[in-house]
């Protein structure tokens, strides 16, 4: 079976090459459609053989990837931006996964690299890059792109699957000095996208958490938009289909508590349901574990991390939607230890505290804990 890997580059090409370079020896073709001119990227694909194709940008992130898939003419498309690059050692198992014949598409990790010394800044997630060359695969919105109609039900038509892979595309282009002008473009195309396409709950929610990013008082608007078409089901209904919905609650939960949004239920109440429908989405665990702390039940606050380090070791935790990757490890860490140490359990305070001053961002805390927990055992 062949591979087609399938670009879209606009101005930012600082990192093409690497990208190129991860893919040569794994496909049989790298097909790149050029949405700010063609001259300097076929300069520098040259080297990598890439067909390089003009597609003007017309706001549209699908209509320009739809485009590149439709010069594909591989067995299997394999997608990835110019921001990332396959792990070195994957060639075998992307290869087996080409072979499989009952699979229509293959999940493949996206890890983020765009902290410090490439640390994760978010969690990783399981997104649908590889799949079958059909003509009635596409994608569609503005922005945050998806297959439409969704390929688990294109799946279920064919008689084919969609199936997990260990596959893994690192990505470093959450650059915290560049988030900024990337939340403010995503803005822009999701209002473009709501006005097409009026109430959709994925970009309503997607809008109301850009624009909290940017501390624009427009979010708050948008978080009510969202939240009220979920809030019937709060009661008995089941969990809607949009995992997004987690976030939305989790900002929900937390703008209420500030003061700053009001959904006529008690925090309490929202907790409660939103870990009904999304029990293993570590950041609604650990916003009940620190409202239980608050309100002085530390022993309950850490079982509750400890159940998100049980999570994150067995990798059973929902990995959609990504999350600040810190929750899967220092910062629980950092936090569990302090609910050791008024435990008074003092050696499991201490293994969280070494564990978190690991971290960079979280060195100094976990290392002034540890001089506070010795001098309290010290005072014994």
């Amino acid at each position: 079976m062949s591979l087609s890997v399938c670009m879209i580059v606009g101005q930012d090409t600082g990192q093409l090459p690497r990208a190129l370079a991860s893919a040569t020896g794994m496909a049989d073709e790298i097909i790149i459609a050029a949405t700010n001119g063609v001259e300097e990227i076929e300069k520098i694909s040259a080297p990598y053989h890439a067909r390089v194709g003009n597609f003007p940008w017309t706001d549209d992130f699908s209509a320009a990837r739809n485009a590149a898939f439709a010069n594909a003419t591989k067995d299997w498309i394999l997608w990835l931006d110019s921001d990332e690059w396959l792990d070195p050692p994957a060639c075998g198992e992307l290869a087996s996964c080409l072979q499989q014949s009952s699979a229509l598409a293959w999940l493949i990790t996206i890890a983020d690299r765009s902290g410090p010394d490439h640390q994760p800044r978010f969690s990783p997630t399981p997104l649908p890059r590889l799949f079958r060359r059909r003509s009635e695969l596409k994608l569609t919105g503005r922005v945050h792109e998806h297959f439409n109609p969704d390929l688990n039900i294109t799946a279920h038509q064919l008689a084919l699957h969609v199936k997990p892979s260990n596959l893994t595309i690192y990505h470093d282009g959450y650059n915290p000095e560049r988030e900024r002008g990337k939340l403010r473009r995503n803005v822009r195309l999701m209002e473009l996208q709501l006005q097409d396409c009026p109430g959709q709950l994925f970009y309503q929610i997607r809008l109301s958490q850009a624009l909290l990013k940017l501390d624009d008082p427009r979010a708050l608007y948008f978080l009510g938009e969202a939240f009220n078409q979920i809030r019937p089901l709060l009661a008995h209904g089941a969990a809607p289909a949009e995992p997004l919905v987690a976030e939305l609650l989790d900002s929900v939960i937390v703008r209420q508590s500030r003061g700053e949004f009001d959904s006529g239920l008690a925090v309490d109440e929202l907790l409660q349901a939103a870990l009904r429908w999304f029990p293993h989405w570590p950041p609604l665990i650990w916003r009940q574990a620190n409202r239980q702390f608050k309100q002085g039940r530390t022993a309950d606050a850490a079982k509750l991390l400890e159940q998100i380090l049980q999570l994150a070791r067995a990798g059973t935790y929902q990995q959609t939607p990504s999350f600040d990757a810190a929750l899967l490890g220092a910062e629980t860490h950092l936090n569990l230890g302090i609910c050791y140490a008024k435990l008074q359990r003092f050696q499991e305070a201490q293994q969280c505290f070494m564990l978190a001053a690991d971290d960079p961002a979280r060195c100094a805390a976990a290392k002034r804990n540890l001089e506070l927990l010795a001098a309290a055992q010290r005072g014994r």
